[in-house]
């Protein structure tokens, strides 16, 4: 597996341009904080996983409901700058939100998208509640913290445009590990405008959570504290960060994966459609 420097100093070309597109300061900066969040992660004891399609690991262990499980999918995609950095932001903000002692920030594999039999179905949203709560937080933060933290004013994005969250009351049923039972919720594809409705609710409050400024330096703080702790353990002395900034992203190869993240070969994928697909990945979850 992928480590960050490996996965910071072996990159292609991916499908923002940031290579292009931000400045020689602002890529230093976003090496920087990359190297902190992933610090804090590794801080709480988690183990974050580079592979484009480290995902992947993640559904397997939810799948088998690991509780043992210790690992984070951090990268979707190529991009080691708006998209890496804004996913590192956004684990970082779940494990703030969550029980960094427990696998997966105390949240339950089953969840968004079914809970444990045992709760009643007339308890589904009341239980499904602080997850969404979390999620919301943890999207939202991603913008608010990479300013705070960082400096950072350009575009950070997460896997998708919009949290994930389980909202009760629609006619959506996925599969869910053993031991859970499926919840029919709103999708928020076949149910646009109700998903997108509940969900910029969720995450207005979210960001007038971190407006309180005692919740933001909070937040902050704890990561900071992590990040402490997971510098004084590295696998390995970290490259400058200038140095890193300067290394220009490998030519894709056409018979190499696409970094859209679809598992196609690049020939076969964005290649052939004359553009790389700019925001969503194909393996988002």
């Amino acid at each position: 597996m992928l480590d960050v420097v490996t996965a910071l100093t072996t990159h292609r070309t991916c499908p923002c341009d940031c290579d292009r597109n931000l400045g020689t300061p602002e890529k230093i900066a976003g090496v920087s904080a990359v190297y902190v969040l992933d610090d804090a992660l590794r801080g709480w004891g988690y183990v974050p996983f580079y592979d484009v399609h480290g995902d992947l690991l993640w559904r397997q262990a939810q799948q088998r409901n690991d509780t043992t499980y210790r690992g984070v999918a951090v990268r979707f995609g190529e991009c080691v700058y708006r998209r890496l950095l804004g996913s590192l932001l956004h684990e970082c903000i779940h494990a703030l939100c969550g029980d960094v002692t427990k696998a997966n920030y105390g949240y339950l594999f089953g969840l968004p998208y079914g809970v444990p039999e045992e709760v009643p179905e007339k308890d589904e949203a009341a239980f499904l509640e602080p997850f969404n709560v979390g999620e919301a937080r943890a999207w939202a933060g991603v913008w608010i913290l990479g300013q705070r933290m960082f400096g950072i004013d350009w575009d950070l994005r997460t896997a998708r445009d919009v949290g994930t969250y389980g909202f009760v009351g629609g006619n959506a049923l996925v599969p869910v590990p053993k031991g859970y039972r499926a919840v029919a919720h709103i999708d928020r594809v076949h149910h646009t405008e109700r998903y997108y409705a509940r969900a910029r609710r969720l995450e207005a409050d979210a960001r007038a959570f971190f407006a309180d400024e005692a919740n933001l330096e909070s937040a902050v703080a704890r990561i900071e504290e992590a990040a402490a702790r997971g510098r004084a353990k590295r696998p390995r002395a970290y490259p400058d960060p200038a140095h890193v900034a300067k290394l220009a992203p490998r030519k894709i190869g056409r018979n190499e994966a696409c970094v859209c993240g679809s598992a196609k070969k690049f020939k076969d994928c964005c290649e052939a459609s004359g553009e790389i697909a700019s925001y969503v990945p194909a393996n988002a979850r």
